[in-house]
C-alpha cells in the first residue's frame, strides 16, 4: 500500500525541522572565539615590551615622570592589524569547510562588519586622543589617583571604543548569522565583562597593570571556544 502524501502542516514541520538542522550543521562558533583569544593573548607581549612612540604628542615630562594621555600607538596599530587579519582567517575557515561539506554559512555579513568595526575603533582611538570624551586629570603629573567624573552614556561611548568590545559587538553579528541564541548570551556577558573592566581605572605603577584587561576576556574567550567546540554535533565533530 502506498504511502499516504504528507499533509501540508507534516510538510512545513518537515522543512522546519530540516532548516533547523542545516542551521547546527553551518555553525562553527568555536573557530572564531579560538581565533581572538589567540590575538588577545599575542596582545600581552605588544602591551609589554613595545616601546612607547609619542606620534599624537600627548606626552608631558615632569621632573622623575613622563605621562602620556593617549595609549601606545603600537597597541592600537596591533589591534587594528589583528582584527582584519582575524577576520580574514575566519572567512577562509567558514569557506573551506563549506567547500568540503557543500553546506555553507553566510557568514560575509560577520566579516564585513567585524572588518568594518575594526577600522571604526581605529578611527574613533585617534578621533578621541585629540577630542577625549573623558575628562582628562587637572595635574596629569600627579601621582594621586584621580576621580574621573563621567556620564553614564560617556561611559558607554568609552567602553565601546575599546577593541575587546569591537569583539562582542561583531560576535552579536554572528549569532544572528547563525541562529545562534547560545552564542547570543554568551556574547551579551562577555560584552558585560568587557565594559566594566574597559571602564575601570587601575593605580599601579608595575609593567604589567594591564594584565587583567587582557587575561580574563581571553580566558573567556577561551572557555566558550571549549565549550562551543564540545557540543558542537557529533557530524561535524567528526568533519
Amino acid at each position: 500500500m502506498e504511502d499516504e502524501p504528507e499533509s501540508p502542516r507534516e510538510l512545513l514541520a518537515s522543512v522546519r525541522a530540516l532548516t533547523r538542522r542545516v542551521r547546527v550543521a553551518q555553525r562553527g562558533t568555536w573557530f572564531p572565539l579560538l581565533v581572538f583569544a589567540t590575538i588577545t593573548l599575542v596582545a600581552i607581549p605588544v602591551y609589554r615590551y613595545v616601546p612607547y612612540v609619542d606620534v599624537f604628542g600627548t606626552c608631558r615630562s615632569g621632573p622623575q615622570d613622563k605621562v602620556c594621555m593617549a595609549p601606545n600607538p603600537a597597541e592600537l596599530g596591533y589591534w587594528t592589524v589583528a582584527l582584519l587579519l582575524a577576520y580574514a582567517a575566519i572567512a577562509a575557515f567558514y569557506i573551506g569547510r563549506s567547500r568540503r561539506r557543500g553546506l555553507g554559512t553566510p557568514v560575509r555579513p560577520y566579516v564585513v562588519v567585524g572588518a568594518v568595526l575594526a577600522v571604526l575603533m581605529a578611527a574613533a582611538s585617534i578621533w578621541f586622543t585629540f577630542h577625549p570624551i573623558l575628562p582628562p586629570p587637572a595635574d596629569p603629573l600627579s601621582t594621586d589617583p584621580a576621580r574621573i567624573e563621567a556620564g553614564p552614556l560617556v561611559w558607554l561611548v568609552n567602553g565601546l571604543a575599546s577593541p575587546l568590545a569591537v569583539i562582542g559587538l561583531a560576535l552579536l553579528v554572528l549569532a544572528w548569522v547563525e541562529r545562534h541564541w547560545a552564542l547570543l548570551a554568551y556574547t551579551v556577558v562577555y560584552l558585560a565583562i568587557g565594559m566594566v573592566q574597559g571602564n575601570q581605572a587601575i593605580h599601579s605603577s608595575s609593567p604589567w597593570f594591564f594584565l587583567p584587561y587582557l587575561l580574563v576576556p581571553a580566558v573567556v574567550l577561551l572557555l566558550g571556544a571549549a565549550a562551543f567546540a564540545a557540543f558542537r554535533p557529533r557530524a561535524e565533530a567528526r568533519a
